[in-house]
């Protein structure tokens, strides 16, 4: 059983102000940056955002504190009779005679299309958040799901009832969620938002995706920005510095004189969009220069003749 605290590495009791700090220190340790190369940093980092993101939030910590490994699915089921997330209820019946899926029920059910019934064309949509990393969204990823399956309840068959009162295991629905795994196939260049649809049993189930934030990377449209850190001296001569992207790193040429702030445009190194994957955004580079934190006497020096020399050139 994956334990969020154990990998955190903090108690139970642990506060939010505890996580978050655990959370800065382990993402630092194995960052996909930090450990070029090394799959198993690169799951260990997955793993420590994935407990970051139950255990920073409050209600998803509850949920997880009492049901463990399984409180996506018990969250569906409360969702089921309860709330209506992302503004449509779960349980909701839509037409989809219009849709051309009322066709795909159809054979499912063994009729073609053009004889399905109206019965076969009414299905429950029910959306589930599926969170994502930058790099998932970038490359693609197949995810495995655990999600909930209404299936027909074993206890009353289906009826609602057992033994002349509301069935106990159903709650007078006739079926129940079951623990169900689904392969979600995260296309490149997936946007925050968007929504990918799996038929579920009776049901068609609508994935939410949420992009995570990266740490170093921001994402707007299509573009990512970051930020390169360029020493003084490199700024004032030219050079090259390293930039590392979702896809390795490359070399950014930087003329002499580049002032602290200046952006460069990185074509096509940005995100795939998303209808078009062949086509990718640009990644824009901020240059932050950095002054040497202290100077020996020699080089203090240095700097106080080459400011002579300025001033009297004026």
């Amino acid at each position: 059983m994956v334990d969020y605290y154990d990998i955190l590495g903090v108690p139970h009791s642990a506060t939010v102000k505890e996580i978050r700090a655990a959370y800065r220190r382990l993402a630092r340790k194995h960052h996909p940056d930090v450990n070029p190369g090394d799959k198993g940093a690169e799951e260990r980092f997955k793993k420590v955002n994935e407990a970051y993101e139950v255990l920073s939030d409050p209600e998803k910590r509850k949920r997880y504190d009492q049901f463990g490994e399984s409180w996506r699915v018990a969250d569906q089921f409360a969702a089921g009779g309860r709330g209506e997330p992302f503004g449509r209820p779960p349980d909701q019946v839509v037409d989809l005679s219009d849709t051309g899926l009322g066709d795909l029920l159809g054979e499912m059910f063994g009729r073609p299309g053009g004889h399905a019934t109206s019965r076969t064309r009414r299905v429950r949509l029910r959306e589930q958040l599926l969170e994502v990393s930058l790099q998932e969204a970038y490359k693609g990823a197949v995810r495995s799901v655990e999600v909930g399956a209404l299936e027909t309840c074993g206890t009353c068959q289906g009826t609602g009832s057992s033994y002349g009162t509301i069935c106990p295991s159903c709650l007078g629905q006739g079926s129940a969620l079951r623990p169900h795994r689904i392969e979600v196939r995260i296309p490149p260049g997936v946007a925050d938002g968007s929504r990918l649809t799996y038929p579920v049993g009776p049901e068609r189930l609508v994935f939410v995706v949420r992009v995570l934030p990266h740490l170093r990377f921001r994402l707007q449209g299509d573009d990512l920005h970051t930020t390169v850190t360029v020493d003084l001296y490199t700024a004032v001569l030219g050079g090259e510095v390293e930039v590392p992207t979702l896809n390795g790193k490359l070399f950014l040429k930087v003329p002499a004189g580049t002032q602290n702030g200046r952006v460069f445009r990185l074509s096509g190194q940005g995100m795939p969009a998303q209808q078009r994957p062949s086509q990718r955004g640009d990644m824009l580079v901020a240059v932050e220069v950095r002054l040497p934190a202290s100077l020996t006497e020699q080089e203090r020096e240095l700097f106080r003749k080459l400011q002579a020399m300025r001033q009297g050139a004026r």
